[in-house]
């Protein structure tokens, strides 16, 4: 009887300790955001570009969460090498009701069509849009190298 006993015990407190480790692992994650919206494909030319994630507010099922970014300097972002006039094109995982393309000059916004310029030099970029799970703003960077 003392033995029987002792094994509802054991498996008891296993049962506890399973369940505190599915909650911390699935409710709590690991310790970043589970929710964030997914990053575009952003293509200059033939090379596709290093996009890093930048100011948001998102909302999936039952959880939001939003983050806000300052604008990034280029040593911030890792830059691809690209030709004079190349065209940029952003693919985002679903249509955007509305998008925003801008050019990041002297810590401003300033917004500008989707072609390289043809000056060779260092230019950053942020492109975003809404959805109906919210707004999101992505940031990249591009190097113009001589014609």
């Amino acid at each position: 009887m003392k033995s029987n006993r002792r094994f509802w015990i054991v498996l008891l407190f296993l049962l506890v300790g399973v369940g505190i480790i599915y909650f911390a692992v699935t409710l709590l994650g690991d310790g970043e955001d589970t929710v964030k919206p997914p990053l575009p494909t952003v293509r200059v030319g033939s090379v596709t570009a290093e996009v890093e994630q930048s100011t948001y507010c998102w909302e999936a099922g039952n959880q939001a969460t939003c983050a806000d970014y300052g604008l990034p300097e280029a040593d911030d972002l890792q830059l691809i090498t690209v030709k004079p006039g190349d065209r940029i094109d952003v693919v985002y995982h679903a249509e955007p009701k509305a998008s925003s393309f801008h050019r990041i000059e002297d810590g401003e916004l300033v917004p500008t069509d989707a072609i390289v310029p043809e000056e060779p030099g260092t230019y950053l970029y942020e492109v975003g849009g809404e959805w109906t799970q919210g707004d999101s703003r992505y940031v990249f960077g591009v190097k113009v190298s001589e014609k």
